[in-house]
């Protein structure tokens, strides 16, 4: 963070618009985070799209009216208690409609929050003073972002407005720029790959949600085209994927989650139809997530006959399961061993 004096010095050298417009912007900021922490603090449902107005309509509380600066080494302003000021901190009371001049140590005192929403508050306005010296830094070594070239994007009005007014725009605020470039030219791509596609292929994604198209453009793009489920696999549960699979165009990893899970569903069916009814009855006893780990073990080889436990010191349930010759869990088994162990020493 620069000093003061360095901010001064550096001020010094910005003509009339831009320093108003920095000004400005810090003041707004400072107003912003202060109300959306407030906001947050009342636990007020508020979100990015609202407006400064819309959020200080719904606080009926003290709002940050202004901060005035009185420039470097001099104390022009002074707080309501009398005390000589640089930085005057002016709030209003929504409810009241009082408005308070204050130093930060009376606006700490004065509005009596919390220490922590105060501590938030302070390193908002920190983090904003931060931002004003990065932009002054910057303008000082002549470093410019090349806004003009993505001026067809759409870029927040604030960032051209900086970037015409002939100051630098912040690393945060070039991050941003080039996110909205990086989405534009996937939009353009995805554009192209849609166009690609036939009229039926087309036609059938074109009520997709975005996320859901912008996969399966991508996929395609990629070369995911084939598919490792058979058409008919679809046939009974899944027309819609079955559609799909008919126009060549690829399965989303949920769609082919959505078909694994089905061929489990139906795999586990045939496994326990397969079964003796004592059998069934048996496995019926454990719950949904149980019975799906045994049928999976229902082939496998197993662990243990009916001898080999009978005169082990275990719960009734495992030792008729083996005696049904069901498969076991894994906990099961573990309880088994340590029987076992527990035998031989």
């Amino acid at each position: 963070m620069l000093s003061q004096k360095e901010v001064e010095s550096v001020m010094s050298t910005l003509n009339d618009e831009q320093i108003y417009f920095l000004q400005y912007r810090t003041k707004q900021r400072k107003k912003s985070r202060w109300l959306q922490t407030l906001a947050t603090y009342k636990g007020l449902d508020i979100d990015e799209k609202m407006s400064e107005q819309e959020i200080e309509e719904m606080l009926e509380d003290w709002v940050l009216v202004d901060i005035k600066d009185g420039g470097y080494q001099k104390r022009p302003y002074k707080c309501d208690c009398g005390q000589a000021l640089r930085f005057q901190y002016i709030i209003q009371n929504k409810k009241e409609c009082a408005i308070r001049s204050l130093g930060e140590n009376c606006f700490e005192n004065y509005l009596q929050l919390p220490p922590a929403i105060i501590k938030d508050i302070k390193k908002g306005m920190y983090l904003i003073d931060l931002e004003r010296d990065e932009i002054l830094v910057k303008y000082k070594k002549k470093l410019y972002y090349p806004l003009q070239s993505f001026l067809h994007l759409a870029i927040p009005q604030d960032f051209i407005d900086q970037h015409e007014v002939g100051l630098p725009l912040t690393d945060n605020q070039i991050a941003t720029v080039e996110r909205l470039h990086k989405q534009y030219e996937e939009e353009k791509k995805l554009a192209s790959l849609f166009l690609r596609l036939t009229i039926e292929q087309q036609q059938f994604i074109s009520k997709w949600s975005q996320e859901d198209r912008r996969e399966l453009l991508l996929m395609i793009e990629e070369g995911h085209a084939e598919c490792l489920f058979q058409t008919d696999e679809a046939s009974i549960y899944h027309p819609f994927i079955k559609r799909q699979m008919e126009l060549k165009l690829p399965l989303l990893e949920k769609q082919k989650q959505q078909l694994n899970e089905s061929q489990m569903k139906q795999k586990r069916a045939k496994q326990f139809h397969a079964l003796t009814v004592e059998q069934q009855q048996f496995l019926l006893t454990f719950d949904h997530e149980d019975q799906a780990a045994l049928l999976d073990r229902i082939h496998k080889p197993l662990y243990y006959n009916h001898q080999s436990i009978e005169h082990l010191p275990l719960d009734a349930r495992i030792k008729k399961q083996v005696e049904l010759q069901l498969p076991l869990l894994k906990e099961q088994i573990y309880e088994i061993q340590v029987a076992l162990n527990r035998v031989v020493t």
